[in-house]
């Protein structure tokens, strides 16, 4: 596996991770609601997670599908700072980071690999 997807698998798994306890602290401090918010904001990156486990043996559908989501995720990251809601630019350089990672041709080589 390139460096690149491996980072970008690195990036994933700790967004994922990130967004389900900021979501439990959040849930903490005040009340489900909140909690049920943040990780609402936040549910792309978790499925963009999710497919990192597949990152590995995955196809150009898994790569396509990462770099779709990382953008609607950009877009929901600018209007959550639009809003002042907070909680956005986290999200928003994470899938930034992700786009450009998936992008390179060492991850688009990997992913259109013969098997």
């Amino acid at each position: 596996m390139p460096t690149s997807v491996r980072a970008a698998r690195v990036v994933a798994f700790t967004v994922a991770v990130l967004a389900v306890a900021v979501s439990v602290l959040a849930g903490q401090l005040d009340g489900p609601r909140t909690a049920g918010a943040v990780l609402g904001a936040n549910l792309l990156n978790l499925v963009i997670g999710c497919l990192a486990f597949r990152f590995a043996s995955g196809r150009g559908g898994v790569r396509v599908a990462c770099i779709v989501l990382a953008a609607l995720q950009i877009l929901f990251a600018l209007g959550a700072m639009a809003r002042t809601a907070g909680g956005g630019l986290l999200a928003l350089a994470a899938d930034i980071a992700l786009i450009v990672l998936m992008t390179q041709s060492s991850a688009k080589a990997w992913f259109q690999r013969d098997r």
